[in-house]
């Protein structure tokens, strides 16, 4: 386990110069750029490799048709364009605030 701790995009875009891979990785962080992290975390997780992201039910509030407000959206859009990704097979846990684990094929 490396824990790296600066900026996600900076460290994202240092590991892909460096050709770093890896088996595993576990996005938390601020959700108007889990998007960004979860294309840039394709490209470091091997074939195989697991892509685990937090806070994917955000609270209940995503099956909540009626709330519109701005991380509901965000999440809501995160969930929808890892769903259609055809590089990776996923499934929501509801566990906690909801992980969803994508496996990269």
């Amino acid at each position: 386990i490396t824990t790296i701790i600066k900026p996600a995009l900076e460290s994202l875009a240092e590991l892909k110069k460096n050709n770093k891979t890896f088996d595993m990785v576990f996005i938390d962080a601020d959700k108007e750029n889990y998007q960004k992290y979860y294309e840039n975390s394709l490209e470091l997780v091997k074939r195989d490799g697991l892509i685990i992201i937090d806070n994917v039910l955000w609270h209940g509030e995503v099956a909540d048709k009626k709330n519109n407000d701005k991380f509901t959206n965000i999440i809501r859009d995160f969930n929808t364009f890892v769903k259609e990704d055809k590089k990776t097979e996923q499934v929501i846990l509801p566990l906690g605030d909801g992980l969803t684990v994508s496996r990269k094929l």
